[in-house]
């Protein structure tokens, strides 16, 4: 099997610091338009509105056209797999994904962004950490198929790993594709029968056949105008830091003026020890003064330096390499625009 062409998650992960952007999380927005002010391209190009790809999910030979349906730009979302069940997980790590049953989790929460590239357009799946769903060229480990799926930065518009688009699947889910009509995977989950297998990846797609592995019934979470309860996690050894780390995340914060513009604001580093969006919040509130608590803010994580914005609600993942984080006073008009995954609603 050809591996995906995509780059690593650690080439997509490089670590660049770049600016954070004034968007608002769940605003539409036209990301495609500064990865072309950049440099004239917005990655790769894939079969689209005018190209033919063969209807999936039922075996025919004659594809049909392929879009980003049943996503909406800004849109929070669940994907449930049909095959065996449980939703697509950002882990804890903030490298890898998996399955996860729990329903309610903030992990298991994925904001959509539909991506117009000159002539097609894409969908971006930003997870809990503000990182993208992506393709690796890392080869599964034992009883998973493909290549392994990955949370990554979305940096250069040439960051073609990040971009899916969609065919319909049976029973009304959807087939999350990658790449060309020519060299084409599906994402899919393991372990239908081994429950254990549990991580995501991405396999070459057979074209006469799409098992329910690959198929997603995509739940639409309700936004709300309040911020929703933080889902903090317990500390110990079960999710450990990756070796050699200094356990202390590098923090680069801009924070958003009443109107939620982080245009010419002023930028500030600190050096968190652990990975508690608690310490981080209070951290960020005592340095803005005027008796501010971490609950007179709102903390946003930006993946990437064309990346959108996304609620932080959750503890900073399991890895050390800095973060951006963009803060909204809670009362701005700025702040006020802000909505938030009704996570608990059915």
């Amino acid at each position: 099997m050809s591996p995906p062409p995509s780059s690593s998650e650690e080439e997509a992960s490089r670590g660049k610091s770049g600016s954070a952007s004034a968007m608002a999380p769940g605003k539409s927005s036209s990301a495609s338009a500064a990865a072309r002010g950049k440099s004239g391209s917005a990655g790769a190009r894939v079969p689209g509105k005018s190209g033919a790809a063969g209807a999936v999910a039922s075996g025919k030979s004659v594809w049909a056209e392929m879009g980003v349906a049943p996503f909406q730009d800004g849109q929070y979302v669940r994907l449930r797999n049909r095959g065996r069940g449980g939703y697509l997980c950002a882990d804890e790590t903030g490298r890898g994904v998996s399955i996860d049953p729990r329903r309610g989790m903030v992990n298991t929460a994925w904001v959509a962004q539909v991506l117009e590239t000159d002539t097609n357009y894409f969908v971006l799946l930003r997870g809990a950490y503000g990182r993208h769903l992506a393709v690796t060229r890392a080869e599964a480990g034992p009883g998973h198929v493909g290549f392994d799926a990955a949370q990554c930065a979305f940096d250069e518009p040439e960051d073609s790993h990040v971009m899916w688009w969609t065919t319909p699947g049976k029973n009304g889910s959807v087939v999350l594709l990658h790449g060309t009509s020519a060299r084409l995977s599906a994402l899919r989950a393991n372990g239908r029968y081994r429950r254990w297998h549990r991580r995501v990846t991405v396999e070459a797609i057979n074209r006469s056949r799409v098992t329910s592995m690959m198929e997603w019934e995509a739940q639409v979470i309700p936004m709300r105008v309040e911020r929703p309860p933080y889902q903090l996690r317990p500390g110990g050894p079960d999710i450990p830091w990756h070796q050699g780390s200094e356990e202390t995340v590098q923090v680069n914060c801009v924070v958003a003026d009443d109107n939620g513009s982080t245009d010419g604001q002023g930028r500030e580093a600190l050096t968190l020890h652990g990975r508690s969006l608690m310490g981080l919040g209070d951290e960020l509130a005592q340095r803005l003064g005027d008796g501010l608590n971490f609950q007179d803010i709102t903390l946003c994580i930006q993946a990437g330096n064309l990346a959108q914005p996304t609620v932080l609600l959750t503890d900073l993942p399991h890895r050390d390499d800095p973060v951006d984080i963009v803060v909204f006073r809670v009362g701005t008009p700025g702040h006020d625009r802000l909505l938030f995954p009704d996570l608990d609603a059915e």
